[in-house]
């Protein structure tokens, strides 16, 4: 057992671990280039955008500090794109270099991940009622569509355009998978993303009740508006897979 961790301390961070007595250091060598080219490869497969507008430099240095700085906990593959969005989270603020980092880092991560996450993302195997009409229905977020908000506008980060201070307003979006299996995207707005937040985790509640519950939240003048506005919106994402009938 102290061998076999010597080797993967050594492997991840040869200049600060022993190596391990009875192993060559050529092996050793073999064995960490192609562990790392293959976790780099997967890093910058799961987020394409974050890679291009980072230079080959930075990019080589932030995956080898990953490489070397966050445990991770799970023995797959597919799922180190996730264990990197933690590193950002929890490590990334250590490293020598992190002070060069974007400041919309983590949530354009973040954003390259969760597309990554619906792509993939496991349908309910039962099958679903027909919607036919939504308020009276209780409904909730498909397992392959997510809503999110972000501080930038993450969707429209690209070499042509890198922000350097957040927008006065908050970026609202849905990420889904279709009945094609296609990823796609929305920008919404904060009532939309709220109306989803409930959704998320409703069970009982059917629509007409979480948008009265809504307009009440936001003291609305008019419900009925509210109520109508999101009825349009829950019909929308119906025909998109956004959302599924629980019942």
């Amino acid at each position: 057992m102290q061998t076999q961790h010597q080797f993967t301390q050594y492997i991840r961070d040869p200049d600060n671990s022993p190596k391990p007595a009875d192993i060559e250091e050529r092996r050793m060598n073999m064995y960490r280039d192609l562990l790392f080219t293959n976790i780099s490869n997967i890093i910058s497969d799961a987020f394409p955008v974050l890679k291009k507008i980072t230079s080959d430099k930075n990019w080589e240095a932030m995956c080898r500090d990953f490489f070397v700085r966050h445990p991770c906990h799970s023995p797959y593959f597919s799922e180190v794109s996730q264990e990197f969005i933690q590193y950002l989270q929890n490590e990334r603020r250590e490293a020598s270099h992190a002070a060069e980092d974007f400041s919309f880092l983590l949530e354009l991560a973040h954003y390259e991940w969760a597309e990554l996450f619906v792509s993939v993302a496991e349908d309910a195997k039962e099958t679903k009622p027909v919607i036919s009409n939504p308020l009276n229905q209780v409904l909730t977020v498909a397992n392959a569509a997510m809503s999110l908000a972000y501080q930038y506008p993450v969707h429209r980060i690209s070499p042509d355009y890198i922000p350097t201070e957040p927008d006065e307003q908050p970026t609202f979006l849905v990420v889904y998978r279709d009945s094609n299996d296609k990823v796609g995207f929305l920008e919404t707005n904060p009532m939309t993303h709220a109306l989803l937040e409930k959704l998320s985790n409703n069970s009982s509640l059917t629509c007409q009740q979480i948008l009265t519950a809504l307009a009440d939240e936001m003291q609305h003048p008019n419900p009925d508006i509210v109520i109508q506005g999101g009825a349009s919106i829950l019909l929308d994402f119906v025909s998109r897979g956004i959302v599924v009938s629980i019942n």
